[in-house]
Parts: C-alpha cells; sequence; structure tokens
C-alpha cells in the first residue's frame, strides 16, 4: 500500500509538472507576440520583404492549402475505415493493412514532402502549387483519419447493427444510418486532431507548394501560396534580427489556432463523457 502511495504520488508530480512546463512554453510564446497582433497584421500584405506589412497572404493559403487537404483525406479516409471495420473480414490482410497505416502515421512528414514533390509536383505536372502542397498535406493527415474513424467505427456496439438489421435494413443502410451517426462526434474529433496536425507541417509544403514571398493572392489553384508554418520558417532561418516582431507575431497567431483547435476537441470530449455519465 505505501509503495503504491509513492508511486501515485511520483506519477502525479511528473505529470503535472510536464503539464505545466507545456503550458508555461506556449503561453510564453503566445505571449511574446501578442502585442504585435492587429488589424493591420491580420489584414494586410507584407512589405518590404517581409520586414514590413501583416500575414494575410499566409493566413489564406493556410486555409487554400487546409480545404485541399481536407476535401481529399476525409472523405477517402471515412471510407477507406468503413470498409476496414464494416465489409472487410478480420484477417491477416485486414491486420496488415492497419498495421502499414500505423506505420504511415509514424513516417517524417519530410518524407511525405519528398513524395509529394516526386508524385504530384513533377510526375502529374503540378509544380509549386496550392494543389500539390494541398493534396501531400491530404496523404500525410489520411492515415490519422484512418485510424481514428476506424476505431471509432469499431466502438459502436454490435447492438446497433443487430437492431438495425431485425428491422429490415441492409448492410449499407445500417452503416450509412446507424453506426456512422452513432460515431461521428468521434469522427469529428479525430478530424479537428488531423486539421492541427496540417496547419503546423512545414516540410511538406516547402516541397510541394509554398512562396516565400508574394504581394498577391494566387489566382488558381495552380500556383504557390505563402502559409504560417513556411513564413516562420523563412522569418527564423533566412531574413535578420529586425523581422523579430513579425516572427513572435505569426507564432502566436500560428499557435492560437492550434490551441483554439485542441480546446475545441476537449470540450467536446468533455461533453461526451457527462452526456455517457449522464
Amino acid at each position: 500500500m505505501i509503495i503504491d502511495r509513492i508511486a501515485k504520488i511520483v506519477f502525479g508530480i511528473i505529470s503535472y509538472l510536464l503539464v505545466t512546463i507545456i503550458l508555461l512554453i506556449v503561453g510564453f510564446l503566445i505571449l511574446s507576440g501578442l502585442d504585435d497582433i492587429n488589424l493591420e497584421f491580420l489584414t494586410s500584405f507584407p512589405r518590404n520583404s517581409m520586414t514590413e506589412g501583416g500575414i494575410w497572404p499566409s493566413i489564406l493559403g493556410t486555409v487554400y492549402f487546409l480545404s485541399i487537404a481536407l476535401l481529399f483525406s476525409v472523405p477517402v479516409g471515412i471510407l477507406a475505415a468503413v470498409y476496414l471495420s464494416e465489409y472487410s473480414k478480420e484477417n491477416r490482410l485486414q491486420r496488415l493493412v492497419l498495421t502499414a497505416n500505423n506505420i504511415l502515421a509514424g513516417i517524417p512528414s519530410v518524407v511525405f514532402g519528398m513524395f509529394g514533390l516526386s508524385l504530384f509536383s513533377i510526375t502529374f505536372g503540378f509544380g509549386t502549387s496550392v494543389i500539390a502542397g494541398g493534396l501531400t498535406l491530404g496523404i500525410m493527415s489520411l492515415p490519422y483519419i484512418i485510424s481514428n474513424t476506424h476505431e471509432s467505427l469499431v466502438a459502436v456496439p454490435k447492438s446497433y447493427r443487430e437492431a438495425s438489421m431485425a428491422l429490415g435494413a441492409n448492410k449499407a443502410e445500417t452503416t450509412f444510418k446507424i453506426v456512422i451517426p452513432a460515431s461521428s462526434s468521434r469522427i469529428l474529433t479525430g478530424v479537428i486532431i488531423a486539421i492541427g496536425r496540417i496547419i503546423g507541417e512545414t516540410a511538406p509544403l516547402l516541397f510541394t507548394g509554398a512562396a516565400f514571398y508574394i504581394t498577391r493572392n494566387p489566382s488558381s489553384p495552380f500556383e504557390p501560396a505563402m502559409a504560417l508554418p513556411t513564413h516562420i520558417f523563412v522569418l527564423s532561418a533566412i531574413y535578420p534580427d529586425n523581422v523579430t516582431p513579425k516572427l513572435e507575431g505569426s507564432v502566436s497567431v500560428l499557435l492560437i489556432i492550434v490551441v483554439a483547435l485542441f480546446m475545441s476537441v476537449a470540450i467536446r470530449r468533455r461533453r461526451e463523457s457527462r452526456k455517457m455519465e449522464g
């Protein structure tokens, strides 16, 4: 009993210490750039080699890349997970596919960037463009969506399926009218987490779709665009110290977006747990 209490105290201290350190780091990075964030900073174009002006093209470009990534990865990922959980048999091939999917989720993003460069930019001829970057990010986020959706569908009780079948529904009706709606909240949570991953990625965009400095928005998806993570990389790695305020403001904006996404996930999970308890 004494050992259990000591272990509980030690693990609790370590857990709270790690959480505190993470919160302090994130809080420091956000607070350091809050003074530089204003309406002009958010809605104006960069000027004078990005030493002046704002980050509007980076924000808009991030939205473009994210939209294309989600348009590809969400339907493909959900349908793939539906097949694995509802239609495929539990055999060695299914386990192999799920294992391969988990391995893909652990591959470094720079590898996906090189893959996107080879496939979309060179083979398909998209060059450095929004569509090449968005599709690369979509492929990179696909394993997360498949894995999360599969786990969400498997978690739905079999009694739901059996009751639907007993009432005369076929397999497709049961899947799309009963199983998916019952797990929609968890699926949406996984999509939000994937969005947080996509927004913060730099390497895939450097290879496929990022423009370092533009003074106009792209007129088509076959043109390059700026993005918040690549903008931060350029400011921190290439330009001199006189852009530090722009760098801190950009970091704060990106972190605020990511923190807001993960807070929404935490709120949704808390509401779900309260409903289950109630």
